[in-house]
């Protein structure tokens, strides 16, 4: 007996639904896991007790740990670069809130030490770009900014740490514009 077109979207949804309930459970069992023990002590079959999805399951969506941390920090990034505009401003504070919106997440990539793959992921979605070398310079001071607040515990508000931000960023146009390469050493942090 034939499905029906109407019969077979129902069921890809459904099966669309039961997949990312699936990848939910393995990422939650691994955010999970990082908050009890060292991310280099988990293994997978940690993840598949701890997320009640049967080994065949959790391997069907991910080869490994790494894999699942990819997929756990891929959604802030994504949710960043769909998201930014033209105005530098607007966008330091879009990435500063989605960042404390997704904070457990980037708390558990600082505490596996993978944060790295943040610049990774952002430097190759701009790959190719004409503006190659801008692009880079840009994404590694926003990283090291927004780390930066995240190892200190994402405590201060948003609000000031995009100010320090940007009186980070003009401390240094001014010292090229004058030439000077110390005046950040002055800077008080």
């Amino acid at each position: 007996m034939a499905v029906s077109k109407d019969r077979l979207r129902v069921l890809m949804a459904n099966n669309t639904a039961a997949n990312l309930e699936t990848k939910t459970c393995i990422k939650t069992a691994l955010l999970t896991l990082m908050n009890q023990k060292r991310y280099e002590e988990i293994r997978m079959t940690d993840i598949i007790r701890k997320s009640g999805i049967s080994r065949s399951g959790v391997y069907k969506n991910y080869k490994s740990k790494e894999d699942i941390l990819v997929d756990i920090y891929r959604i802030p990034i994504e949710e960043i670069l769909s998201a930014l505009s033209n105005s530098v401003f607007d966008n330091l504070e879009m990435i500063f809130h989605t960042g404390k919106k997704h904070e457990a997440s980037v708390k558990a990539i600082l505490y596996a030490g993978l944060e790295h793959k943040f610049l990774e992921l952002l430097n190759a979605r701009f790959a190719g770009v004409e503006t190659s070398f801008y692009i880079p310079l840009w994404n590694g001071m926003l990283y090291n900014a927004f780390m930066e607040w995240a190892r200190a515990g994402m405590n201060d508000p948003v609000e000031d740490t995009v100010q320090k931000v940007k009186e980070g960023l003009k401390l240094v146009a001014d010292a090229i514009d004058s030439g000077m390469t110390n005046r950040t050493q002055d800077m008080k942090v």
